[in-house]
This record gives structure tokens, sequence and C-alpha cells, in this order.
């Protein structure tokens, strides 16, 4: 059991990672970006480029996979959020959906269908605490899940970017009538977000393999997270993420593995039958 439970913190912050960046984009933009995960692959493919075909220290690659989310991120939101943002949910969604598909082409067009290696950032090793015993991978994911989660809520409590950023969505009238340049902040949204799922790519690739269709699976799970702790809520993204991790491992043990993905998201169900706005979610009230 308690193995299980470690392998499950460990599965989880994979998905709070994830839902980290998606959570941010959508906590200032109110727009839940289908191609988060598409962008995060491709980061993760910048990177290995640039460390296996340029040979440049694994480091630089690191580097390199984070500004390519930048860029990606704010030539997203540049050239293909800010034409319809207001045009509805329907239509962010279709674009998003529409972007989904162009960027995974792309990869399959640049890096082929291949499978290949990622290196670890956190080596190979396993360290053992009594009788459970947690990869060097897992335990160095799990650690900079809860680092980007307090990272991210520190910058939008104390910094005076992050402060304009959490007016945005209270009123974007009152924010504009501030002063506050609203499209500069929007782009910085998609650009922190975006990167922050580039750190995602990094750190999923060693362990499902560098692939085109690495990060399709682990971006519903990161919805399923976001949902489950509240669409706004940084803390939600990471607890919720840590508890959908637990539930899959530690249900295994009982009901056949196959019905692993079924019973978390039963679960999942049950929870936003109850409470709607996610475990951390607010519920949102419109003035009349």
């Amino acid at each position: 059991m308690d193995q299980a439970v470690i392998n499950g913190l460990a599965e989880g912050s994979v998905y709070a990672l994830l839902a980290l960046g998606l959570v941010f984009i959508n906590r200032i933009t109110e727009i839940a970006t289908f191609a988060h995960g598409e962008v995060s692959a491709m980061a993760a493919f910048v990177g290995f480029t640039v460390f296996h075909s340029l040979h440049a220290p694994f480091a630089v690659a690191i580097l390199a996979s984070l500004a390519a989310g930048a860029v990606i991120g704010f030539l997203v939101e540049r050239i293909v959020i800010r034409p319809v943002q207001t045009s509805g949910t329907l239509a962010t969604v279709v674009v998003t959906l529409g972007l989904f598909f162009v960027i995974h082409g792309l990869m399959k067009l640049i890096w082929g269908p291949e499978v290949r290696p990622y290196p670890s950032i956190f080596g190979e090793g396993t360290i053992r605490i009594g009788e459970v015993a947690i990869a060097a991978q897992n335990l160095g994911v799990m650690a900079t899940a809860f680092l980007i989660a307090v990272g991210l809520a520190a910058y939008l409590r104390w910094t005076r970017t992050g402060l304009a950023l959490r007016a945005i969505p209270q009123n974007r009238f009152g924010a504009a009538l501030m002063g506050l340049n609203l499209r500069r902040l929007t782009s910085t949204a998609w650009i922190v977000g975006s990167c922050v799922g580039a750190v995602a790519g990094v750190l999923i690739a060693p362990l499902t393999f560098l692939h085109s269709n690495m990060m399709q699976a682990p971006l519903i799970k990161a919805f399923a997270v976001a949902a489950l702790g509240g669409l706004n809520s940084l803390v939600g993204a990471f607890v919720g993420g840590l508890v959908l991790g637990v539930i899959e491992n530690v249900t295994v043990l009982y009901i056949p593995t196959y019905l692993k993905d079924t019973i978390a998201f039963l679960f999942i169900l049950l929870v936003l039958l109850v409470q709607p706005e996610g475990l951390f979610g607010k519920q949102r009230k419109d003035k009349v």
C-alpha cells in the first residue's frame, strides 16, 4: 500500500504539472486550451533537438525547451487566440482544438512518428525510505510540481505583474480603466502558462519516451485534475493531481488494471456532482 501511494503521488505530480499551466492560463484568460499538451510536447522536442542534433549541454537543451514554450505561447496568443477571444466560448474551443491538430501535424512532419528515449534531469537512481523505493525521477517530478505551484502562487500574490493579472478576471473593464495593458498581460499569462507546460513536457518525456502522442493521455488527466481541484485554483490543480494519482494506483491493488481510469474518473464525477466548482474552486457570482 505504501509503495502504491508513493507511486500515485509521483504519477499525480505529472498530471499536476500539466494542469498548473492549464489552470494558470484559464484563470487569467478564461480559456481552456486543448492545445496545451501539444505545446508542451513541441517544447520538449525542441530541447531534444538542441541536445541531440546540436550536441549542446543538457542544461542548454532545457533552457531551449523553456524558451520554445514561451515563444509558442506568445505566438498562439498573438496570432490565434487574440482575433477570436471576443467571439465566445465555442469559438475559442474550436480554435484550440484546431491548433491541437496543427501542432500535432507539425511535430510529425518535423520529427516523425518515432519513439525516442529522453534523458532524465534527475538521473536513474532510486532512493529507499524504509521499505519504500522512490525513483529519483519521480522524486524530482514531485518536488518540481510543488515548487512550481508555490512559485506561481507567490508570483500572483506578491509581484506587481501578478497582482495585475489577478485583477483582470475579477473585472476586465475596471482593470482597463485603471490603465492596465490587457493585451500585454494576456500575452504574459500565455507565456508563463506555456513555460510551465514546457517544464511538464521535459519531465514527462523520460517517463513516457519522446513521441508526438506523448501528451495526449496526460492532457486528458490534466483537464480532469483541473476540474477536480477547480479550474481557477493553482492549489486545486496541484492537490487534484496528487489525489487522482493516488486513487489510480491504490485502486489497481483491488480491481483489474483496465478499470483504473474508470474508477478515477467516477470519483471525479461524484466530487463534481456534490461541488461543481471543484474542491478548491470558488462559486462565481454574476452581478445583475
